[in-house]
């Protein structure tokens, strides 16, 4: 029972903090190529990048969470995946980039999971 509970505790963690951070690193790569908009790339789409939210979550659980996120123009995140009124009266057409990339998350963190705690 001892070593069940060590393993649970320890390596099971470590194998779905592992995974969880795989899959963010792949939508951050996936976000930096445009997404879909495969044409759209500029300096939008280089400043994609993922890290560990905050640290208060994780004391409590032993998970890490992960946010991707646009480091330097996170005013356009929205703007742009959803479209918005144009300055002369018009409509600026969406662009869904997050949308897509987001859909496919979690059956990669599971297969992430998954392959790590199987080793």
């Amino acid at each position: 029972m001892s070593q069940l509970e060590e393993w649970t505790n320890g390596e099971l963690k470590q194998a779905v903090n592992e995974g969880l951070k795989e899959t963010a690193a792949a939508a951050e790569r996936a976000l930096k190529q445009g997404g879909p908009y495969t044409e759209r790339t500029g300096k939008y789409t280089k400043d994609w990048t993922h890290d560990v939210r905050g640290s208060r979550a994780s004391a409590i659980t032993g998970l890490n969470g992960y946010s991707v996120y646009n480091q330097k123009h996170y005013q356009l995140t929205h703007l742009l995946e959803k479209g918005h009124q144009a300055r002369n009266g018009g409509r600026v057409r969406a662009f869904e980039h997050i949308g897509p990339v987001n859909d496919t998350l979690g059956e990669l963190a599971v297969q992430k999971i998954t392959q790590k705690v199987r080793g």
